[in-house]
């Protein structure tokens, strides 16, 4: 699949040295993350040609949309999904916002996301019970952020503008400022999570596994203004 450089030729016999090991740990990270081996090949290959992100991705630069597609249910369904659903773990995850009843026979997933990460979690040896603590947890904190930001919004945006010459232009604004607001929040809080993760691990018995940990999965690359991207601190 083109995946790996060619090996070094010497005579009939083709060498792979610590660039194609590199090559092949990478690899394994993005699979880790989700990747296909496709995906992955299309990734490689801007890198190694300069190739900016946005063409790989089929984008014109705008703000890419990470809002998710919500899932609907039926019970055997999310028990399939959701490894040690009895019900009283249904009951909880209703009570945090995780799964929402739809109708009579189905349930409706917000974030299949957080359904995937409470399953990896009982998957590890967890608990399902443990995965929820962390979630209600998580979906608290969001509640409150989103109110902050709502209220911020309204006063300080909505209605200045909305009497004025540029009324006509706030759904619009709305429009992509919320899909702006999702990028940058998810940038900045994959970001505050690792810096918070790596001051935590200084205090840690198992600190060196945990940096160790985050290393692996930190993005290895950054684009310049034009969209070409370079390997991190090259």
């Amino acid at each position: 699949m083109r995946l790996l450089p060619a090996p070094e030729r010497r005579g009939r016999v083709g060498f792979y040295g610590a660039r194609h090991i590199q090559r092949l740990e990478l690899i394994a990270r993005l699979q880790r993350r989700g990747y296909s081996l496709a995906g992955i090949r299309d990734l490689l290959q801007a890198w190694d040609t300069g190739t900016g992100l946005g063409a790989v991705l089929g984008i014109n630069g705008g703000p890419v949309a990470l809002d998710e597609t919500p899932l609907l249910l039926t019970r055997a369904e999310l028990a399939a999904r959701l490894p040690g659903l009895d019900a009283p773990a249904l009951r909880r995850a209703r009570a945090i916002g995780l799964v929402h009843s739809h109708g009579p026979s189905h349930f409706l997933v917000r974030s299949p996301a957080l359904l995937d990460l409470a399953a990896n979690g009982a998957r590890l040896g967890l608990g399902l019970d443990v995965m929820l603590d962390q979630l209600e947890v998580v979906i608290a904190e969001l509640d409150d952020l989103s109110r902050v930001v709502a209220r911020s919004m309204v006063e300080g945006i909505w209605q200045p503008v909305v009497n004025g010459d540029h009324a006509g232009e706030l759904p619009g604004f709305l429009a992509r400022g919320r899909l702006l607001v999702l990028q940058g929040v998810a940038s900045m809080l994959a970001d505050r999570l690792g810096t918070a993760l790596a001051e935590l691990a200084a205090d840690m018995s198992s600190g060196d596994a945990l940096l160790a940990a985050l290393d692996s999965v930190r993005v290895g690359v950054v684009a310049d203004a034009a969209g070409t991207l370079h390997r991190r601190g090259a």
